[in-house]
């Protein structure tokens, strides 16, 4: 009894919709829309297909390099280790560009204002820098930004011209 009542809608919906797009009136409007709609569809399930394609191998390159370096023994440059110690703070800190960091033999020194909100979530990701030996905490912690213009306004950040 069930299968028929399950027939007789499929067969009613089926039935519906061809009436629906083979309507003489409006039925090649109908038939464009649906088949501009499936292409946009086909389009945007291509794209996000590839964007997590890349992701995914992006992703997967990082963690090989990743667990790479931290398998190698080998001392960073003090440039690079500064770029990792800038990218870290770019996370973590809401004026990045209001603080210094410079890098000599492995040893990394923090100098400029912060805000004392900032300041343990700051030590905590620098001192996970992959090559850092040492970090010196020179920073001018402050309760709130007034009076400090370099804490000021939105989060600030640093251009770079390639």
């Amino acid at each position: 009894m069930r299968t028929k009542g399950l027939v007789f809608g499929a067969g009613l919906g089926l039935g519906s919709g061809l009436m629906f797009l083979l309507d003489p009136d409006r039925g090649k409007r109908r038939r464009a829309l649906l088949r501009d709609k499936c292409a946009w569809a086909a389009r945007k399930t291509a794209d996000a297909i590839d964007t997590t394609v890349r992701d995914v191998s992006n992703r997967t390159r990082g963690l090989a390099v990743d667990f790479q370096s931290k398998l190698s023994h080998e001392q960073p440059s003090d440039q690079v280790l500064t770029e990792r110690v800038r990218a870290k703070l770019g996370r973590v800190v809401s004026h990045r560009s209001a603080i210094d960091v410079a890098a000599k033999d492995g040893c990394v020194t923090l100098r400029g204002p912060i805000l004392a909100s900032e300041v343990k979530k700051t030590e905590s990701c620098v001192s996970n820098v992959i090559g850092l030996l040492q970090v010196n905490n020179e920073l001018e912690v402050h309760p709130t930004a007034e009076n400090n213009p370099a804490l000021q306004g939105g989060p600030r950040t640093t251009r770079t011209s390639l």
